[in-house]
């Protein structure tokens, strides 16, 4: 059943927690974004022939590109076989690679690329909350929710979403310290949850959880 308020955050009403994103400073944005980008390379070839082709690279472009993350890969996998240093010195080296990762890529790109980006996060931005209210309309016609519960559900995702970024960015906590207080936060989350919705609903929508991760699996297949 924990699993399931993990469902309810992903499909529940968001339209507060996009609000709470949009704020981000416009360098803070694009820093996410490039950070994002750069881990995503990391799984295939086909990220950067979209990202070229999206972006309209030059021939120059596509081989920088290429060069830099084969060497940020190759930096990854050597930084993983290394045995003779702690978890804390992998996990700043790492960091310390991830930057200098996204610092190349902001330099491999002009100023006009740089724009499109920007412009294509704010469309993806965009079509995610409209996605977002199309499953909460759908959520709450298919478990007959009524307008109080569905203000609460949206309430109880704003604060969880605010919760959880606190957590994140909180510099005095380890790894483990952030993951414990996350597990507490959606235990707690998790029962209030009980108190919104009736028995019968928490059942139809931990149906409805386990029906999407069935699907999903069907696809990856």
């Amino acid at each position: 059943m924990k699993q399931l308020f993990i469902g309810l955050v992903a499909i529940a009403l968001s339209a507060g927690a996009q609000a709470q994103d949009a704020q981000q400073a416009p360098q803070q944005k694009q820093e996410h974004q490039f950070k994002h980008r750069g881990q995503g390379m990391r799984h295939g070839h086909g990220h950067d022939q979209m990202l070229s082709k999206k972006l309209n690279f030059s021939d120059q472009q596509k081989q920088q590109l290429k060069d830099i993350n084969t060497k940020y890969r190759q930096q990854l996998t050597d930084l993983k076989k290394n045995e003779d240093i702690t978890v804390r010195e992998q996990k700043a080296r790492m960091a310390s690679i991830r930057k200098e990762h996204m610092q190349q890529m902001q330099a491999l790109l002009t100023p006009d690329q740089k724009a499109q980006m920007q412009k294509m996060k704010e469309d993806r931005k965009e079509m995610a909350k409209v996605n977002a209210k199309a499953r909460a309309e759908k959520m709450k016609i298919k478990l007959g929710l009524s307008d109080d519960q569905a203000k609460q559900l949206k309430d109880m995702h704003e604060n969880t979403f605010a919760k959880m970024k606190q957590i994140r960015e909180d510099k005095s906590l380890s790894p483990e310290q952030k993951k414990e207080q996350v597990k507490s936060l959606v235990k707690d989350q998790h029962e209030q949850l009980k108190s919104v919705l009736t028995p019968d609903q928490l059942k139809q929508m931990e149906d409805m959880h386990h029906g999407r991760e069935g699907r999903q699996r069907e696809w990856t297949k």
